[in-house]
């Protein structure tokens, strides 16, 4: 029997997760709903190979998909087409892998299945934040009202990311083609020039001696650097794979100068996105904290939402547990005391999403405008000792010579 990955939220609001054995994906589903588990998600474990087929549509390109697919269902829902003849319509302009499961959505949906529990069935496809605002807007009656405003948040959460990738995309690029630039520099073109220069005789000059002596160690122990960088690799991915490791690294991340304040604007923008859809698409404060703490990889905002799910449960207000938090800042603990108290709370959040999106495009270009001039004057330092550690002993041959 194939084995299942779940994780779901029982009674209490609290996040369990694990493994089950079962025959079919909905037997599996039935046997955690009759433990009192609502899942978020639930997927078949699958071997090296198929995880390799799945790594060729990346993430980013589904839920572009899938942005696609609830724009264009949106429409035809508000035209006045049947669910099902709206699929149908859908299968024929989408990319093969999503047709299909398209298609078996439509073959649950006309059997009688609702259209949220047939979403549930493709995790990968449709998170489940996507599945809560469809169940709510099938309920209401407002489908097509929800699936709009699906279809733009996600765009509005993969333009945030985007921009995010964006800032750190570069400086990366820049400083491993720098890096391979020296040690080209360090282990081929150095060890020659200075063979010559030693052969000519005379001393050589301390910064000489000095990237000599570099040049040497590289040469002659660049399998131990390359074991001790492979073994730094794993022993950080362990650590990272552990989550006390894992949150003191987000920790510190958060902290850092430039990197710490744009990732925080970016969370905070991306949480405040998705409470404004789940607020107006019907779905309570205490289920949406619950949904975006299920769905949430950040292990700082995921205990911070659960002291916030924690207070509100105590009857607090939600702005109280805002307060001194690491993420998000007194303004958002403002806006939000507002909006529970003028019972405006999805518009309030909405605010918040459009304007914490213009500071993480603003905190982009301060990000870009400082992190590439810092690694520019680096790798320039770099190369300059290299070059004036070079050229000092050709200097003073050539003044011997006068």
């Amino acid at each position: 029997m194939p084995n299942f990955a779940y994780k779901a939220v029982d009674s209490t609001g609290h996040v369990a997760s694990g493994m089950l054995t079962a025959d079919t994906p909905s037997s599996g589903r039935d046997v955690l709903r009759q433990q009192g588990l609502r899942l978020v998600e639930f997927t078949q474990t699958r071997t090296r190979s198929s995880r390799a087929r799945a790594l060729v549509l990346g993430k980013a390109k589904r839920q572009e998909q899938v942005a696609d697919f609830a724009r264009e269902l949106s429409m035809l829902l508000r035209a006045g087409v049947t669910l099902a003849e709206s699929l149908e319509v859908l299968i024929e302009q989408r990319p093969v892998k999503l047709a299909s499961v398209l298609r078996t959505i439509r073959e649950k949906v006309s059997s009688g299945t609702t259209f949220e529990e047939a979403l549930r069935e493709h995790p990968s496809w449709f998170d489940a934040v996507f599945c809560a605002a469809v169940k709510v807007g099938e309920s209401a009656g407002t489908m097509e009202e929800s699936l709009g405003q699906l279809a733009v948040f996600i765009r509005d959460r993969q333009t945030v990311r985007t921009r995010l990738t964006a800032a750190l995309a570069y400086p990366m690029i820049l400083s491993v083609l720098g890096l391979a630039v020296v040690l080209f520099l360090m282990s081929y073109v150095i060890p020659q020039l200075l063979t010559v220069l030693e052969t000519s005789g005379g001393s050589l000059p301390l910064t000489t001696v000095l990237l000599k002596g570099i040049s040497d160690f590289l040469v002659n122990h660049w399998m131990i650097l390359a074991a001790s960088g492979a073994i730094t690799v794993t022993a950080v991915s362990a650590l990272l794979r552990w989550p006390p490791g894992r949150l003191f690294f987000q920790t510190s991340i958060l902290k850092a100068p430039v990197l710490g304040t744009l990732l925080a604007k970016s969370i905070v923008a991306q949480f405040a996105q998705m409470i404004a859809l789940l607020l107006k698409s019907g779905i309570t404060f205490l289920e949406a904290i619950q949904l975006s703490k299920a769905t949430s990889t950040n292990l700082v905002l995921h205990a911070e939402l659960s002291q916030m799910e924690s207070a509100v449960r105590r009857g607090s207000d939600i702005a109280t547990p805002l307060r001194g938090s690491r993420i998000f800042p007194p303004l958002v603990a403002h806006i939000v005391h507002v909006g529970q108290n003028t019972g405006e709370l999805p518009a309030m959040f909405d605010q918040l999403r459009e304007g914490y999106a213009t500071e993480v495009r603003i905190a982009v270009g301060r990000a870009t405008a400082i992190l590439e001039p810092v690694l520019i004057v680096i790798l320039s330092a770099v190369v300059g000792f290299i070059v004036f550690a070079t050229m000092m002993p050709i200097l003073e041959a050539t003044r011997a010579m006068q």
